[in-house]
């Protein structure tokens, strides 16, 4: 059970000025940390130090020491565990300040893609070692206010991003699931992000690419080991489970949001990728 009764959920706001920061997870603890919430900006927790769990999108994790979660604008998590370590945020907008910066920055945003399915990163120990020396060369950069160079911030964040990333794919050769790379899978996990509400057929994606339906599931099938079809349905799917979650709206209300004309069809639509209907699922949340 996540919440005693269905409200709203709220998006954390960023507790600092500025579009970025860092510091030990004490520092940000409170009511809100311990509920679901979501953010609307990236955020890394690294958990150094740890014993209990996290939830992310609905699925709970145990923590471990020198354990990092990597959480997109908008993803719902829950804190449910003694923890020590380190949180850091930052917008799109800070570390690419303009056009310029997607050619000469490392684009991040790959870094958080869940298409070979979401799960925390564990850290050895010489990129620990490292990952500390950098977290403590962005605090002690930010703390020169006035005089902060939001330059030097920014490299130091992209050496620390391309050594979580390294981690990752150690991660995932260590399970036998090597990580495959295509920048038209990254652009199609945004034109999904824009679109998953009202674009619900393969063609309206492909066209965008210049490709057919049939090229298009190829590659995303080769990459990702999911169709086209089937990355929006989760996505759908994961948006429904939010909505029916958090919110006071009517599953109606929900099916209309998400581009579906008919209630009956939405529902038997959740069922079918979920094994629950809308109002069970619900239902079970708030028991």
């Amino acid at each position: 059970m996540l919440l005693n009764k269905s409200i709203d959920i709220p998006y954390q706001q960023l507790p600092f000025s500025g579009q970025f920061n860092v510091a030990p997870l004490g520092v940000f603890r409170n009511e809100l940390t311990e509920q679901p919430h979501r953010h609307d900006h990236f955020q890394i927790i690294w958990i150094t130090k740890g014993k209990g769990r996290h939830m992310v999108d609905f699925v709970w994790y145990e923590v471990e020491d020198d354990m990092i979660f990597l959480l997109r604008p908008g993803q719902v998590h829950q804190l449910d565990c003694e923890r020590e370590g380190y949180f850091l945020y930052f917008t799109e907008q800070f570390y690419f300040t303009n056009k310029n910066d997607k050619e000469t920055l490392y684009d991040f945003t790959s870094l958080f893609d869940n298409w070979h399915g979401y799960g925390p990163i564990s850290t050895s120990g010489n990129t620990t070692e490292s990952l500390l020396g950098l977290i403590q060369l962005m605090s002690k950069e930010k703390s020169c206010a006035p005089n902060c160079s939001r330059g030097i911030v920014k490299h130091y964040l992209n050496a620390f991003l391309l050594l979580v990333e390294r981690e990752k794919k150690r991660n995932a050769a260590e399970t036998m699931m090597p990580l495959t790379h295509d920048a038209r899978v990254v652009q199609l996990r945004r034109l999904l992000e824009q679109h998953y509400r009202t674009e619900h057929q393969v063609a309206f994606y492909a066209s965008a690419f210049a490709l057919t339906p049939k090229r298009l599931n190829e590659i995303t099938k080769d990459t990702t080991g999911r169709t086209v079809t089937e990355l929006l349905h989760d996505r759908i799917v994961l948006e429904s489970k939010r909505s029916l979650a958090f919110s006071h709206k009517s599953v109606k209300e929900i099916c209309y949001e998400l581009g579906f004309e008919d209630p009956a069809y939405f529902s038997r639509f959740f069922k079918n990728n979920t094994g629950i209907s809308p109002q069970d699922f619900r239902d079970m949340m708030f028991k």
